[in-house]
Parts: C-alpha cells; structure tokens; sequence
C-alpha cells in the first residue's frame, strides 16, 4: 500500500499556497496535503513536516510512502537542506 503526502509550502504571508495544492492534486488526485505556512526557505523544524517525517520512519517498514512538492524549491532551497531531509528519512 502506497500513501502520498503532498506537502505544500509558502515562505511569505502574501503567497499563494493553493497553487501548489492544485498541482500535486493534479498529479495525485488521492495525494494527503500538508499545509505550512510561513516557514522562510526550509521545511525542517517545522512541527507539520516534523510530524509527516515521523510518520514515515515509523511505518516505513509497513507501508511505502511518497513525500511530493510542487518544486524542488518548496522542499528547500538549497541542495544541502534537501539532502538533509532525504538522509533524514533514509536513516534508521
């Protein structure tokens, strides 16, 4: 059994976030969407993707997983906060 989470980032209070649940739903119209506003240019720290990012090291034995973003840039904006969250979830 696969569940997809979509995760949905904005950095700034005037930004639109639904254009990028539009967008994962589009692709995965089953995708579970997480929502986090005003988090600056990463994901980590934050206790919504925190949460996600527990569950999934929790039953990643019993159940696959697929993390989405709209971009690459809404899961961080930089290669190192990105390989960070990768190695983070592969970890035991």
């Amino acid at each position: 059994m696969e569940e997809i989470i979509g995760i949905c980032r904005k950095s700034r209070a005037n930004q639109n976030i639904e254009r990028q649940v539009r967008n994962i739903l589009a692709k995965y119209p089953t995708a579970r969407i997480i929502k986090i506003t005003c988090s600056g240019s990463k994901v980590i720290g934050y206790k919504d993707f925190e949460k996600v990012i527990k569950e999934v090291k929790e039953n990643k034995r019993s159940k696959n997983y697929k993390l989405v973003f709209d971009s690459a840039s809404r899961m961080s904006r930089d290669s190192e906060g990105r390989l960070r969250i990768i190695r983070g979830l592969i970890q035991p």
